[in-house]
């Protein structure tokens, strides 16, 4: 029994297998950015090859939905729901965001006690964001993620920072913060998303039951695309030409 996870909501994608312990088995990560549409099925095909295993092996297909990389979503949610029509498998829906506590017990130097901040870059100061216990996952202002972290993280406590998000707004989250709470930014090379957490978070909700069909696993944007919200305010050429009879 396995689970196989997608991931390509960020600017790599992965894939990963894990068996009914939460082990994993096998993973691969494309190293070539926005690379998704070109290397999702060969790196499934290279981990199921180098196992010699089937879709009958498989039990379920974790998908993250989102947020992140809108053709990214798209991508990893339409591979998804091709592999579970062909095999006949449940879907699980993972979250990108919430996804990254799975990192906890694992991922070395992260503490049991440290509470996970993700905030993946949205642009002008937006970030899809993620504080552990705090903030549930959802579109905010960067300004209003430190917010509440600066007026609820009590002493002792660290805050393990994750995502692009570090990378656009590092700055402004060192001047707001200070020294008033204690808190560290993820190395990149374990800063983004990841197949490996989605593979955990899916084992987790596949244990409990909560799957869909192929045809019920969507996308969650979480906000309209830039484009989208341009159209809408006529900030568009196509949007100011007169209406056809």
């Amino acid at each position: 029994m396995y689970i196989l996870a997608i991931e390509t909501t960020g600017p790599n994608g992965s894939a990963a297998l894990i068996n009914e312990y939460g082990k994993p088995v096998s993973h691969r990560v494309s190293h070539e950015s926005m690379s998704h549409l070109k290397d999702l099925i060969p790196m499934i095909e290279d981990m199921t090859g180098e196992l010699k295993i089937g879709g009958e092996d498989i039990s379920a297909i974790s998908c993250s939905i989102g947020p992140g990389s809108f053709t990214g979503i798209r991508i990893g949610v339409s591979t998804a729901r091709a592999l579970a029509q062909a095999w006949g498998k449940p879907c699980v829906a993972a979250s990108s965001l919430t996804s990254f506590v799975h990192r906890r017990g694992r991922e070395e130097g992260l503490r049991d006690d440290d509470m996970i901040c993700v905030i993946l870059n949205a642009r002008r100061h937006q970030v899809y964001g993620f504080v552990e216990g705090l903030m549930k996952a959802g579109p905010y202002m960067i300004e209003d993620v430190l917010k509440v972290i600066m007026e609820n993280v009590t002493e002792g406590r660290r805050v393990v920072f994750y995502g692009d998000g570090v990378d656009a707004y590092e700055s402004i989250i060192r001047e707001t913060l200070g020294e008033t709470v204690d808190y560290v930014f993820a190395p990149k090379e374990s800063r983004y998303q990841d197949a490996a957490d989605i593979a955990l978070a899916g084992l987790e909700k596949f244990r409990a039951g909560d799957t869909v069909h192929y045809s019920e696993l969507l996308p969650d944007y979480m906000r309209e695309a830039e484009a989208e919200q341009k159209l809408k305010a006529g900030e568009l050429p196509i949007s100011r030409l007169p209406k056809q009879e």
